[in-house]
């Protein structure tokens, strides 16, 4: 069927879906103020035509549909009446009053879908618009002399009713002078005056006829939709009268009317529409901010038309007479620099040509995510993610990614990648991928993977990076095993190498990966890998890729045992200053410094912490590092090093009490006494125990000691303390047999008369106590390795 027939399908689809009377509607209007201008709007449950012109006392809003009431209860609760003086509404014809007194202009346009934004700007209009014009032209009364009252004349569409790449032509090709029956006439507004032509080539839009191919191909779909849902609903049915020779169709003739967007001139409701609930209004969001989604269209628009020849025609239609620049051809050759993907040409002819255009802040926001600059894409897609439409998917490519994203935001960002053109998708889909893995969003990353992948042919080493950072977090698709384990770091792996072996630019990057998987499963480097990076960090020396294979290179050379070479190479990436918040450098000085406190001998240890640049190496790396280098200092008898490299611990238990021990180890006693305050615990008991004895608290020593569980300790400290209960408590079985016999109440007392009896109760007493003394005695010699003379048994045996 031609687009002509299609067009008469499409009135008389109308004609049936809308004979009966449809619902009325009330509307609140939203008001708001702004520097330099008030701002109205209304959100519509259906769509409506509307139109904005100057009437008698400030502007009016007319809309097409009259079944909309507008509630302005609330219009003036936001905004001052210095603008606008007054509203009102008239529901019988559609038309809302705008008062005004100011020195003011409007501008008009839809926020979305079925919003309609009204401003009411300061001072004139900077040139003439329809806006600004009178919204019901004077109609020439008849003259006198006529037979007959004239026919009413022909519905013409205004200047500006179609979008700017699709007006002219679809004017020309399927607008008529028609009539419609009962239609309220309307004289015709004035022709805007043309611009002289002046000898210039005219201005050629590559993305034209691709655009209008698209208007026709949906022009078809919406009829489709339509004639299939009333179809379904009994409300159409076919009519043999309209049948042609073998089934044709009839074509129309001249006074079947124009339609040129079917989702905006054919509203079609059924009596099943109507007796549905009324849908939900629209939410209250800032959709207002949203760029209008067809400033987009042309990067998913596919031009026939030759790259070469795309640039070549926009470029000679740049400069007009007297190289006086077209501001239409410089946007022709900016979108088409964009829709190439040369992002650095695009900014160039923004700035150089449209500076002062509305659309340059776009232009340079795409510019830059075309060419994955963030830090020049400005403001022109600031506040645009959720927006619906291409804006999301763009607004992710130069500014930050949300921990959470709308679904319907998502299925914008999906159909986005689908609908972009090949080459763009390889470049752009990727990259946007790997941030949304950035930040969680799994699902997201991998249908939009998915959208690359349904492709035929290579993708490129950027889809290979994406694949494998798929795979690593266990992505089947792209080769993983269902969830992060050692199989799907393989097959990550298996992945980047591929890649590392090419020269594309993405290549060092893997091999960055690849570094950054081998540390993280604790696996030395090949030593050809070794090599690659060396060579990599020569040919990029000064650079951030040569800082990022340094850092990522020092702890592989430290777990070889190379401890002066890591350390060397922190050194250096230490020179080379860094973009990024969180600085790796940190992180892999502190896994190098573990690694020398955990597997380095003792020569080697040694030598590398005595070196003056690592004096203060226990403050620059992270606590658990720092708190291994102090340990193995005290355990190698350097106390003062290990204070010296534990300053920076927080106060931990753990670091608190190694630090008490170097301490100790120092005789600082008091010192160390004092840094247990607050620490509780059978350690730091057995601590302070040990620590009051040395102050010579044995009692206090001896009571901790027990309390701690220490019975060693607890035994020293009973006999230092020469108490005879805690030696009972505490002691060795010789250590109380001789407290027991040199206690003063068992001490041997002669008889008051001489007796033999008396004499022998006396020696026995003595022996006792001299055989507990020589018990103990033996005991202490044995435990110090001393020798312990023997005692002459004759000299002490009784009746010797």
């Amino acid at each position: 069927m031609t687009p002509t027939g299609w067009l008469r399908l499409s009135v008389l689809c109308a004609g049936l879906l809308t004979g009966a009377a449809l619902p009325a509607e009330t509307v609140r209007l939203r008001s708001g103020e702004h520097v330099g201008f008030t701002r109205i709007a209304l959100v519509l449950g259906r769509e409506s035509a509307w139109r904005v012109g100057r009437i008698e006392g400030g502007f009016g809003l007319e809309l097409d549909r009259r079944d909309i009431t507008i509630d302005l209860s609330g219009a003036f609760d936001l905004i001052p009446r210095d603008r606008i003086r007054n509203l009102e509404h008239d529901p019988t014809s559609g038309l809302l009053r705008i008062a005004t007194d100011c020195t003011c202009h409007a501008k008009a346009f839809e926020a979305g879908r079925n919003v309609i934004v009204v401003d009411i700007v300061d001072g004139p209009p900077p040139v003439p618009d329809r806006f600004n014009t009178a919204l019901f032209p004077s109609v020439p009364a008849p003259e006198p002399s006529a037979a007959r009252p004239p026919a009413a004349p022909g519905t013409e569409l205004a200047e500006g009713a179609l979008p700017p790449l699709h007006s002219d032509a679809l004017r020309r090709r399927y607008d008529r002078q028609i009539t419609l029956p009962g239609a309220r006439v309307r004289a015709a507004e004035p022709p805007q005056p043309r611009q002289p032509d002046g000898g210039e080539a005219p201005v050629t839009d590559p993305f034209r006829e691709a655009a209008e191919r698209r208007r026709i191909a949906e022009i078809e779909a919406e009829l489709l939709k339509q004639l299939a849902r009333a179809g379904a609903q009994g409300m159409v049915e076919p009519n043999p009268r309209y049948g042609g020779i073998e089934g044709e169709v009839a074509q129309p003739d001249a006074s079947t009317p124009p339609s040129n967007h079917p989702g905006e001139n054919v509203d079609a409701i059924t009596g099943v529409d109507r007796a549905a609930p009324d849908a939900a209004p629209p939410p209250e969001d800032a959709r207002g901010a949203c760029l209008d989604p067809r400033h987009f269209d042309f990067l998913i628009s596919e031009p026939e038309t030759a790259p070469h020849d795309m640039i070549s025609a926009a470029r000679q239609a740049l400069l007009q007479e007297f190289d006086a620049p077209s501001s239409q051809a410089a946007e022709a050759l900016a979108r088409v620099y964009l829709y190439l993907g040369f992002g650095a040409e695009a900014r160039q002819v923004v700035e150089g040509y449209l500076a002062s255009s509305d659309l340059a802040p776009l232009y340079l926001a795409l510019a830059a995510g075309v060419d994955d600059m963030p830090g020049l894409a400005g403001q022109g897609l600031t506040g645009q993610m959720g927006c619906p439409g291409q804006a999301s998917f763009w607004a992710l490519l130069v500014g930050p990614v949300p921990a959470a994203i709308a679904p319907q935001t998502e299925r914008d960002i999906a159909a986005t990648a689908s609908d972009l053109p090949l080459h763009l998708r390889q470049l752009l889909v990727p990259r946007l991928a790997q941030r949304l893995l950035s930040r969680g969003h799994e699902e997201l990353a991998a249908t939009l993977r998915d959208a690359l992948s349904r492709a035929d042919g290579a993708h490129g080493t950027g889809f290979q990076m994406l694949q494998a950072a798929l795979a690593e977090r266990g992505d089947v698709a792209a080769g993983g095993h269902g969830s992060p384990s050692g199989e799907s770091t393989r097959a990550a792996e298996a992945i980047l190498e591929g890649v590392a072996e090419t020269n594309r630019a993405e290549a060092p990057e893997a091999l960055v990966e690849l570094i950054r998987l081998a540390n993280a499963a604790q696996r030395p480097l090949p030593p050809d890998r070794i090599a690659h990076a060396e060579a990599l960090i020569f040919e990029h020396r000064g650079t951030a890729l040569a800082r990022t294979l340094m850092v990522g290179l020092a702890p592989a050379l430290a777990r070889d045992g190379a401890f002066a070479e890591a350390f060397a190479k922190l050194d250096e990436a230490a020179t080379i200053a860094s973009e990024v918040t969180s600085d790796p450098r940190q992180a892999a000085l502190s896994e190098t410094a573990l690694l020398l406190a955990r597997n380095a001998s003792d020569a080697v240890f040694l030598r590398s912490m005595f070196d003056p640049a690592r004096a203060g190496l226990g403050a620059e790396v992270s606590a658990p590092a720092a708190f291994a280098l102090a340990s193995r200092l005290l355990s190698l008898g350097f106390p003062d090093q290990a204070l010296a490299q534990s300053e920076s611990l927080p106060r931990e238990p753990e670091y608190r009490l190694m630090r008490v021990r170097a301490l100790m180890a120092l005789g600082r006693n008091e010192r160390a006494l004092a840094s247990l305050a607050g620490l509780q615990g059978a350690e730091s008991d057995a601590l302070r125990g040990e620590l009051l004895a040395r102050l010579g608290e044995h009692a206090r020593a001896h009571t901790l000691s027990r309390v701690a569980g220490d019975e060693e300790a607890a035994r020293r400290a009973a006999w230092a303390s020469g108490d005879a209960e805690a030696i009972r408590e505490s002691g060795s079985e010789s250590e109380a047999g001789f407290t027991e016999a040199t206690r003063p109440e068992t001490a041997p007392i002669a008889p008051g008369r001489p007796s033999l009896s008396g004499a022998q109760e006396l020696l026995e007493q003595i022996r006792q106590r001299r055989g507990a003394i020589e018990t103990l005695l033996e005991e202490k010699s044995t435990a110090t390795g001393a020798v312990t003379p023997a005692l002459d048994r004759a000299e002490t045996s009784p009746g010797a």
